[in-house]
């Protein structure tokens, strides 16, 4: 089990070294920031038998290695729906507002619905493991690409289809709940719609997740669907899935900025499941 991420103190959620993002030594990597965000609502909002089923989180500032403070604010609690937003704190700015949607779960009504085939997904134990890069805050996940993914090895120009495994608590002596896994799998939809044949020249200014299940298991699986761009403006959303299928769809926008090359996977290569 590699360090948590981050360790609680009077003074917020203390980030580990491996938090730090690849855009820069000094900044907390976004997908963390999400995660951080979703743990606070699940905490506050989260109740048996009520799920969130939306999750919004705007990235509009970088936030420093430094302490996060995150402070959650009920919009509606209902029968059925409960809404509420949070926001994110480090270094003396609110970096992150966030929301959240949580749902009364209930009986599937009857009838056939269409929904897109889609191609079989190999189990992660007959996926290669790529070579560990080691670069700073990529390094506590295992990622398996079933094809594209964010290597620089001619492998960006195809469709990404990867696996990905947590191998971290995002805070010290805590399990990642489901919600909080899916969290940290939806960051990544986008740079891997991103990601091309020169590098990921896009970074993430927000992403929103919506949630039909909560994933089973620890490995999820993230497929791109879409990728459009225009002036330095992108989008890009994906679809996740777990060993039962797919649950989730996530997609955001992003801004152009210099690229961010990757000569091998950035993820912590593993044999183990």
């Amino acid at each position: 089990m590699t360090d948590p991420y981050f360790r609680t103190s009077a003074d917020g959620l203390v980030p580990d070294p491996h938090a730090r993002a690849p855009w820069g030594d000094d900044m907390l990597h976004g997908r963390l920031l999400g995660a951080i965000a979703a743990r606070a609502l699940e905490e506050t909002l989260g109740a048996p038998g009520r799920r969130a089923a939306r999750l919004t989180v705007d990235l509009f500032r970088p936030a420093a290695m430094a302490p996060v403070v995150a402070q959650v604010r009920p919009l509606r609690e209902g029968r059925r729906i409960t809404v509420g937003e949070a926001t994110l704190e480090c270094d003396g700015h609110e970096v992150v507002r966030a929301s959240a949607v949580f749902l009364a779960e209930g009986e599937d009504p009857p009838g056939n619905i269409w929904r897109p085939e889609r191609e079989p997904w190999p189990h992660p134990d007959e996926v290669a493991a790529p070579p560990n890069s080691g670069s700073p805050g990529q390094t506590a996940w295992w990622f398996r690409p079933v094809s594209g993914g964010f290597s620089g090895e001619g492998n960006g120009a195809q469709r990404g289809r990867v696996w990905s495994n947590e191998t971290a608590e995002l805070v010290e002596g805590e399990s990642l709940t489901p919600f909080v896994r899916a969290a940290l799998s939806g960051d990544i939809a986008c740079p891997l719609a991103n990601n091309g044949d020169e590098g990921l020249h896009y970074i993430n200014a927000d992403y929103t997740m919506m949630i039909a299940r909560y994933p089973v298991g620890e490995w999820i699986g993230i497929e791109v669907d879409q990728q459009l761009q225009s002036d330095g403006i992108s989008m890009g959303s994906s679809t996740l899935v777990d060993r039962q299928g797919p649950f989730a769809t996530s997609g955001g926008v992003s801004l152009a900025r210099p690229p961010l090359v990757m000569d091998s996977a950035p993820f912590k290569a593993s044999t183990d499941t």
